[in-house]
């Protein structure tokens, strides 16, 4: 397998698009969403801003200690390759800093589930143009040639039809207005799995610890914190006396 041959191959100025309007239709709908919360328009911004800046580096991060070719390129390249489920668990560790720093008791998660899943989605047609994230070897003719003559899986096409229908499904909770303050970890925990299993379709780019992939690590790890969140928030609050 030739890594940078494959990357070569594809459209690196189409996955800039992407991430560009991946960025404005999710930040927009982030925006729109996050209007509910019942606290100042400062708070408001902070709690966006800390989720942004921690999603920012979380997306970096596991690039530098996956090992493999991926953490080749980290070391070597000024942009290092990035993945969502670091922005997804840094992004949820950064808004529980900052609100706990400022003293923002209110509920935010929902505000976040549909922008987030908008993203992924959009972003995830990047990939698809700038053949990263690609997939293992298959039979000739039921693959797509991804620049290195070998037909592979098209898990990026994959994800990318999983990642909408979680999308219809968020939208859906969120237009009536059902499991309140865990839609967010829905996504996790949805995407986190599905993510686990499609990591078996995509060409291992990074190291393993006990035969799983260092990406399957943290989409199990994304996964249970979205059932550990969706348990929490969904027990009966016990009765205090005054």
């Amino acid at each position: 397998m030739d890594y940078e041959l494959i990357l070569r191959a594809g459209d690196p100025r189409l996955y800039h698009v992407a991430v560009v309007l991946a960025t404005l239709a999710g930040g927009w709908m982030i925006r729109r969403d996050s209007r509910s919360w019942a606290c100042s328009p400062r708070q408001r911004v902070g709690v966006i801003a800390a989720v942004a800046i921690f999603g920012l580096i979380g997306c970096a991060i596991p690039a530098y200690v996956v090992g493999g070719p991926v953490e080749e390129l980290a070391w070597t390249r000024w942009i290092a390759p990035k993945t969502i489920l670091g922005g997804l668990l840094f992004g949820f560790v950064g808004a529980a800093v900052y609100k706990r720093l400022a003293k923002v008791s209110v509920e935010t998660s929902d505000g976040f589930a549909r922008g987030a899943c908008l993203m992924m989605l959009i972003g995830r047609l990047g990939c698809i143009a700038r053949h990263c994230c690609f997939g293992v070897r298959v039979s000739s003719g039921i693959g797509f040639d991804f620049g290195d003559g070998s037909p592979r899986v098209p898990v990026q096409a994959i994800e990318a039809v999983v990642v909408f229908g979680l999308f219809v499904v968020l939208h859906t909770l969120h237009r009536k207005n059902l499991l309140a303050d865990r839609r967010l970890f829905v996504l996790f925990a949805s995407y986190g799995c599905a993510r686990f299993l499609l990591e078996f379709l995509r060409e291992p780019v990074a190291g393993s610890w006990l035969g799983i992939g260092a990406y399957q690590w943290l989409a199990l790890l994304l996964a249970g914190v979205g059932v550990h969140q969706i348990h929490a928030r969904s027990r009966v609050p016990e009765v205090r006396l005054a």
